[in-house]
């Protein structure tokens, strides 16, 4: 479906970018159909594509079930404005980023469920499992790190889904995960 929202999209910014335009900006051909004819604007158009797109994403989010549970823990579900600051990162803040919040990372757990560790406990304090929410909630010794860059000692997983990317790109550069 996100195809045939963007493919219309395109299709419609081809066509128009084609077509003869008057002195005014509007079409130069009269329409041709039953009347009364109601014009549709580009951005009305544009809106409703995005919006079709979103809903989409929203649906497909909740239907992930069981799966995605460090994603689902620590991300609250599409967001406009947090794509807008994700685009704005480069490469390295984005693979950090993205990481840390889905789990996909260097961690302990990461490593050790794709066979590469012999022992999932956290390297730093090696009191629970290292995954992505002990980092940025619980571990003992990031306790003044993530005062520093999350504003609290310690967080709850629910308290990541309102810290800002950029924030939590500076608390994973500050600790040294990739």
């Amino acid at each position: 479906m996100r195809w045939s929202c963007t493919g219309s999209l395109d299709m419609l910014e081809y066509e128009e970018r084609k077509s003869p335009t008057s002195s005014r900006g509007g079409p130069a051909l009269k329409f041709v159909g039953p009347e009364p004819a109601l014009g549709v604007s580009r951005r009305d158009i544009r809106r409703r594509i995005r919006l079709c797109l979103v809903n989409q994403h929203w649906v497909w989010w909740r239907g992930l079930g069981d799966t995605q549970r460090q994603s689902r823990e620590l991300i609250s579900g599409p967001c406009l404005g947090a794509k807008a600051r994700f685009l704005s990162f480069n490469r390295t803040q984005s693979g950090a980023v993205t990481g840390l919040l889905t789990g996909h990372n260097t961690l302990r757990r990461h490593l050790h469920l794709i066979g590469l560790l012999d022992s999932p406990l956290c390297g730093r304090c090696g009191a629970e499992v290292e995954t992505s929410a002990h980092i940025l909630c619980e571990c003992e010794t990031l306790a003044s790190l993530r005062h520093v860059y999350l504003g609290s000692f310690f967080l709850e997983p629910q308290d990541i889904k309102s810290i800002s990317l950029g924030a939590i790109w500076n608390f994973s550069k500050a600790t040294g995960i990739p």
